[in-house]
């Protein structure tokens, strides 16, 4: 398998997209109730792996290659990429009962991403 030649557009598309992903969660943060802080984060790599789940499906269906790279680099690596955020998940895993939540947040995005999916991918 070949790899896909790299694209200054694309990398612009995933740009764009992270910038996006990553104002959208600093907001929530922002907005959060301080009480609820220890909940954010992993609710955002949640919701982040249903959307990346629906971005994923959705691309499935595409029959226009490149339209269907682009929507992958703009929402699924862009958006979602810059939304969700391993590093802050892998940092609050270290907090007191942590290890729950961490595994809670597994179990849940697997789930997420799995739903997006069915609600994304072509209709048989």
């Amino acid at each position: 398998m070949s790899r896909p030649a790299f694209s200054w557009s694309h990398l612009g598309l995933i740009a764009a997209g992270g910038a996006v992903g990553t104002a959208l969660r600093a907001g929530i943060i922002v907005l959060e109730d301080p009480s609820w802080a220890w909940l954010s984060i992993p609710l955002i790599n949640i919701v982040g792996a249903f959307g990346l789940g629906i971005v994923t499906g959705l691309a499935a269906r595409s029959t226009d290659s490149s339209r269907s790279r682009a929507l992958r680099q703009f929402f699924g690596a862009g958006i979602m990429g810059g939304f969700t955020t391993y590093s802050t998940f892998a940092v609050q895993s270290v907090e007191p009962f942590a290890l729950l939540i961490a595994l809670a947040t597994v179990v849940a995005g697997t789930l997420a991403a799995w739903a997006g999916l069915l609600i994304g991918r072509p209709r048989t």
